[in-house]
């Protein structure tokens, strides 16, 4: 049992040479040139930050977001990444929940963000000199670093979940859980020094550091990170980069597969991509155009990955087998197990320590046992694990339970449909309707009808929008709050309206 700084150092010490990131500017960082930075800017650093103490970083994708990171984790710190595009309130809250008083920053980030940060301490900049008057973490001279190194116990970072178990909260992870998270995802997709991982989420997110990142380091790999996601420039960029395999969250590969078909489709080195959700049909076209198998594996940010898919072992339609450091149940909502093949919420506790999240920030530690999850599905008997939606995500209507999930599969499954999500909207009837927003060249009218005979008569949606695209958070997550307190606009579609026609 290790950690991450102890990886990098194991590393350093055997290839110092060895490419680790490469970034869309052109900037690359070698294995040794991450933990000497990372070391010196630690040293610069002890005096400001003393062990355990919680600092903010606002980052862009390049080497020294890559040093800062290591540099945090060697001093005992525990990084709280923020976005660049998060709310002002939410910042706030996230910094007093955290307790920050210190702030990295880099050279772009905003006034308006630098402002809410200066709130609560001082702000410093990492990057190139001379891009900004913001006090420097620099690295003049090197210093040794007169401190004991993390135990894989201790706190590494707090990260913003997306608050599928309720309100946003903020994950207290430890070091160790990052570690096994990267090597369950280098594992599982068989990584190796001539692979080169492409990654598009953003700097703060987990995705690219505990999916990306850390198993490029374990595996030999390289990672190129961009800061977000391109369908127009996704192939070009992979045959530029010689990309072996890629990350995906969301409609990433509904996106990629709708454009339109053309000779070059597979040419490229791709063979895998790592993600969720894939339905089966979806991941079965993809793979006949493009040639890439994509595996889904379930995750969330509190335990990082429950269940993964390997190239040798999947199953398709579900996120894999269940990893040996974790047991599952599935339970009612009485809290009793349901049997096996049966739907109900995800429950998972570890077998191992340190893999888990340690808390949220502001709650004080987690209980121990069985940590519930805000999403269904179904365990089968053999270990393969099943995700069937977000708990929460579930529209009442007329007295029936509609399940956001099923009627956002079955529409996945129209010719035209893009993207698709469904939420739902106050009704005259009291409870709720049921309403799609889908992106793509279709008409309202073939949203419904694509659904009679394939779901439940109350969970065909009566409200029907199509857009151009739909609002993600920069981590690819759609944002449903948004598209429910927009309601039934103006361009939405009643099915129930006076002489609506349904062809």
């Amino acid at each position: 049992m290790t950690t991450p700084v102890a990886a990098l150092a194991r590393r350093a010490a055997a290839d110092p040479d060895a490419p680790l990131v490469r970034f869309p500017d052109g900037t690359r960082a070698g294995v040794g040139e991450v933990e000497t930075g990372a070391r010196a800017a630690a040293a610069h650093l002890a005096g400001l930050v003393p062990r355990g103490a919680a600092v903010a970083t606002c980052l862009a994708p390049d080497p020294a977001a890559v040093t800062t990171i290591f540099a945090l984790g060697l001093l005992g710190a525990v990084e709280v990444p923020v976005a660049a595009d998060l709310p002002a309130p939410a910042v706030r809250a996230l910094l007093a929940t955290a307790d920050v008083r210190l702030a990295l920053v880099d050279a772009g980030v905003g006034p308006e963000r630098l402002a809410v940060l200066r709130e609560v301490g001082p702000v410093m900049l990492v990057g190139a000199p001379g891009t900004s008057t913001l006090p420097r973490v620099v690295d003049e001279r090197p210093r040794p670093l007169a401190r004991a190194a993390p135990a894989p116990g201790d706190p590494l970072a707090v990260m913003s979940t997306s608050g599928t178990t309720g309100r946003a909260k903020a994950a207290v992870l430890p070091h160790f859980a990052a570690l096994r998270q990267a090597r369950t995802v280098a594992g599982a997709m068989g990584y190796g020094p001539g692979d080169v991982l492409f990654n598009v989420f953003p700097w703060h997110h987990i995705n690219v550091r505990h999916a990306g990142l850390l198993p490029a380091l374990l595996s030999g790999a390289t990672l190129v990170a961009h800061p977000r996601f391109s369908a127009s420039g996704f192939w070009a960029t992979c045959r530029a980069e010689g990309v072996t395999a890629f990350n995906f969250m969301g409609a990433m590969l509904a996106i990629l597969e709708r454009r339109p078909p053309g000779p070059e489709d597979e040419v490229h080195d791709v063979r895998l991509a790592y993600g969720a959700p894939a339905p089966p049909d979806l991941a079965q076209r993809f793979r006949d155009r493009f040639g890439v198998l994509a595996l889904e594996a379930y995750a969330c940010t509190e335990l990082a990955d429950v269940a993964i898919s390997t190239p040798r072992d999947r199953r398709p339609g579900t996120a894999g087998r269940v990893v040996p450091e974790y047991e599952v149940a599935i339970l009612d909502d009485d809290g009793r197990p349901v049997a096996a093949g049966e739907v109900g919420r995800i429950a998972a506790r570890p077998r191992v320590a340190h893999v888990a999240f340690l808390g949220y920030a502001g709650e004080g530690p987690a209980p121990g046992g069985w940590f519930t999850t805000g999403d269904r599905g179904r365990l089968d008997a053999d270990g393969y694990l099943t995700f069937a939606g977000r708990r929460g995500d579930v529209v009442r209507r007329r007295g029936e339970n509609v399940a956001a999930w099923d009627v956002e599969q079955v529409l996945r499954t129209l010719p035209g449909v893009v993207d698709v999500a469904v939420v739902g909207v106050d009704s005259e009837l009291t409870e709720q309707e049921v309403l799609a927003v889908v992106a793509g060249p279709v008409a309202p009218a073939a949203v419904a009808d694509h659904c009679r005979g394939r779901l439940p008569r109350h969970a065909v949606p009566r409200y029907v929008r199509v857009v151009g695209e739909l609002p993600r958070t920069a981590s690819g997550k759609v944002r449903k709050p948004a598209l429910a307190a927009d309601g039934v606009t103006a361009d939405t579609w009643d099915g129930e309206a006076p002489c609506v026609s349904s062809t």
